[in-house]
């Protein structure tokens, strides 16, 4: 019932608010002849029968066939229901005449004229409120967006550091470790390609493969220096061409969740394995994990998104599986190249 009383039908609320009212004065000799309560009932059917034109027209001949470029049967509806519209009214407009004047009743083709037009009149009113608030609707969406788009640069420019500022800060922290843990240093240089790869590399497009391996081996290689000693690890990157293109960071929503959710049992060896192939005209990526099935949760926004960028980016040059096989979860993404 909400959505009854949105702005976006304030059309139709126009429209019958000014048809009711037109209707009410057309049958001013019932009114006055027979009384208002009875003048109701073929007003009543009179609208019902507007509306199965009007609706008929904007709910279903439109948008099913007009709309999709099936113009014959487009054409071919829009006659039936006028004649159908026609005809119903005729005989319903023949009856009640009769009844208000008994003495002096009309035939069914004195009106068949007037109604034929009539209806073709609806047919055009009911055509432009359709699009009239298509239109509407379109240019709300238009706003949305721009308003959506404001509200994510604000997020955006509130949330953002300066780059130069933050690997100052990190170049300064890097000298400050100790020569001789040469570990929490090559750590942070890690670290440091990785987050230079998301800043300045990965906000294109498309990039190499090469640079989405070199990702990944920094990305595991943290990964691993933070993991325990019961965590088992696994990197196999096979490339025949580095330069094929790609888009970025389309794997790492997957490893990340295979770290997120591996098991976290000390007693029982965690497994994460990770398959980066190329093969002539694709890519072959598989990523599997153990993992405890109460803590497995459905995958977050990252997953979703990255699975809409799939959508957007490949269509139907991607497949995409996901299984859970005794107590290991396997992601296994083919991108044809």
């Amino acid at each position: 019932m909400r959505s009854f009383f949105q702005k976006s039908n304030l059309f139709h609320w126009l429209f019958w608010g000014i048809y009711v009212i037109y209707g009410i004065m057309d049958s001013g000799s019932w009114i006055r002849l027979k009384g208002f309560v009875w003048s109701l009932q073929p007003l009543l059917l009179f609208y019902a029968m507007i509306a199965l034109l009007l609706y008929g027209n904007i709910r279903f001949l439109i948008p099913v066939l007009l709309e999709k470029k099936k113009i014959a049967l487009y054409v071919t509806g829009l006659i039936a229901i006028v004649m159908l519209y026609t005809w119903l009214r005729s005989l319903n407009q023949q009856y009640w005449d009769a009844q208000v004047w008994p003495k002096d009743p009309m035939k069914i083709t004195d009106y068949i004229h007037w109604n034929f037009l009539n209806a073709l009149w609806f047919l055009v009113m009911s055509t432009m409120l359709y699009y009239a608030q298509k239109s509407n609707e379109q240019q709300q969406q238009v706003k949305n967006i721009q308003i959506s788009q404001l509200q994510t640069e604000l997020k955006y420019l509130r949330a953002q550091v300066n780059p130069h500022f933050l690997f100052n800060g990190l170049n300064t922290i890097y000298g400050s470790i100790d020569r001789q843990n040469q570990q929490a240093r090559d750590i942070l240089l890690q670290f440091s390609d990785l987050l230079r790869y998301n800043l300045y590399e990965a906000d294109v497009d498309w990039v190499e493969l090469e640079k989405e391996a070199v990702y990944l081996q920094n990305y595991v290689a943290l990964q691993r220096a933070r993991s325990d000693s019961n965590m088992q690890i696994e990197l196999d990157i096979n490339m025949i061409d580095p330069s094929v293109k790609i888009a970025p960071l389309i794997f790492l929503a997957f490893v990340e969740n295979a770290f997120k959710y591996s098991t976290r049992d000390d007693t029982q060896r965690n497994i994460i394995k990770i398959s980066l192939q190329q093969a002539a005209g694709r890519i072959e990526f598989t990523c599997s994990n153990t993992y405890e099935q109460q803590e497995q949760e459905k995958g977050g926004i990252g997953l979703t998104n990255v699975m809409r960028r799939l959508e957007l980016l490949y269509k139907d040059r991607y497949t995409l599986d996901i299984k859970k096989d005794e107590a290991v979860y396997t992601v296994h993404l083919t991108l044809l190249v």
